[in-house]
């Protein structure tokens, strides 16, 4: 009897969920956690039969309702002066704002608020109440239900850069559409598309396939637990199923790169343009475990500049840029694509905290050499890029300014590239 029940439990893990289970975890990625501990306090009010166990439902709430906010704090950087991890009132406040600010938002902001505060407040009484009863206890439950509900799916819709309206025909029936596109394998996207006119937006990554991480997630601490994964790897296809057909590349806009990282000489904006005109900085971000050189082999016989992978805590702080995809061509050519550099896709975390996977450009292993020194044009491009965009102070000084730079013995060149530094558009 053991061995045959030991069998069943490790079939039963094996088995693989239904698409439906499959397509509600894909909505609330990653707040999967936070409705994993609400149905621990669904179990607990079923199973609640005195006065301890209707104070273990609140204590329960009241970790559904701290979880809520912890993964909010990890998919995004919602202020500067973030206060202490577990202080629930502070946090809703900040979140709330954030997601919901204006007086046109006025109602919709008080609503939410209204009821976080509620299913807090409450939690906590019931926590140490000494008459609690079991309809207080299925009432918590059913207020963080609420609450937890209302709260994830804004903050999942801000994450995922869904419009409150279709821009083509202002309907508000948007619907998410998965799939993966051949530009980016081993990644699920999610866009909206509009089920009146068939609208679809801009496509984000949400799932990394290979690990089954979400993808707009912080990585967290290591840990040496055992856990079950609530999405499987891969959908397990039978004899005779469809494959996954891959995102089309249709005018609504594929998943294709239209974002750059730009870390050297191109930070600078008026050189950018000179490759592709129409690009638009965005801000800046930063590409963890990475570190500035200026040790890529040039044509001219100079150093330029490489993110450096390390693995370590370095990270490389750059300016984002959107392009016309159209124009990326030019700019392979003058990165010298398959000479030097090689077009990668990398996921930084831009300046609101919000990881996406971009385009940008690394050194090939063969055409890196640590001896080189960039010349000193070169080195103010990349400077007057750094300043232009306001790159941290502290990370100019660092890794830019305190790098030694030597002089091209090419003085047309020299000339020609000091005029576009001077140039306008600087």
């Amino acid at each position: 009897m053991d061995l045959a029940l030991t069998f069943h439990i490790g079939l039963m893990l094996r088995i693989p969920r239904t698409e439906k289970q499959q397509e509600g975890d894909l909505r609330i990625l990653p707040f999967g956690p936070v409705f994993e501990k609400m149905e621990e306090a669904g179990t607990a009010v079923t199973q609640a039969q005195n006065l301890s166990d209707y104070q273990a439902v609140g204590v329960r709430c009241r970790e559904a309702l701290l979880e809520l906010i912890g993964v909010a704090q990890d998919a995004a950087m919602w202020t500067d002066t973030p206060p202490q991890r577990a202080n629930f009132r502070a946090w809703t406040e900040i979140i709330c704002n954030d997601l919901l600010p204006g007086d046109t938002n006025k109602e919709r902001r008080g609503v939410l608020k209204s009821a976080l505060e509620s299913a807090w407040t409450f939690s906590n009484w019931l926590t140490h109440s000494k008459s609690a009863t079991w309809i207080d206890a299925e009432m918590a439950q059913s207020l963080i239900q609420y609450a937890i509900g209302m709260a994830t799916s804004l903050i999942i819709r801000e994450l995922r850069g869904v419009p409150r309206e279709c821009p083509n025909c202002g309907s508000r029936h948007l619907q998410p559409e998965h799939g993966e596109n051949t530009e980016a394998p081993g990644v699920l996207w999610e866009r909206p598309r509009c089920a009146d006119c068939g609208w679809a937006g801009r496509p984000v990554p949400i799932l990394d396939l290979e690990d089954g991480q979400p993808i707009i997630t912080r990585e967290g601490e290591e840990t040496d637990e055992c856990s079950i994964m609530t999405v499987p790897l891969r959908t397990i296809l039978k004899p005779g199923n469809p494959t996954i057909e891959p995102l089309k590349n249709t005018e609504a806009g594929a998943p294709e790169h239209v974002v750059y990282f730009a870390y050297g000489s191109n930070m600078s904006t008026a050189r950018l343009r000179e490759r592709m005109p129409n690009c638009k900085p965005l801000g800046i971000a930063t590409l963890p475990g990475h570190a500035l050189r200026f040790h890529k082999h040039s044509v001219d016989k100079s150093g330029k500049c490489n993110a450096l992978a390390t693995g370590n805590e370095n990270s490389v702080i750059g300016v984002l840029f959107s392009f016309d995809p159209a124009e990326r061509a030019e700019l392979d050519k003058a990165e010298g694509v398959g000479s030097g550099y090689e077009h990668v896709t990398v996921t930084i975390i831009n300046d609101k905290g919000r990881r996406r996977k971009v385009l940008t450009y690394l050194a090939t292993p063969d055409y890196i050499d640590d001896r080189l020194k960039p010349y000193g044009w070169y080195k103010d491009f990349v400077l007057a890029g750094g300043k232009e965009h306001g790159l941290p102070p502290e990370y100019i000084a660092e890794c830019i300014e305190s790098v030694g730079a030597i002089e091209d013995p090419n003085k047309t060149r020299n000339k020609k590239q000091r005029a576009t530094l001077g140039g306008p558009g600087r």
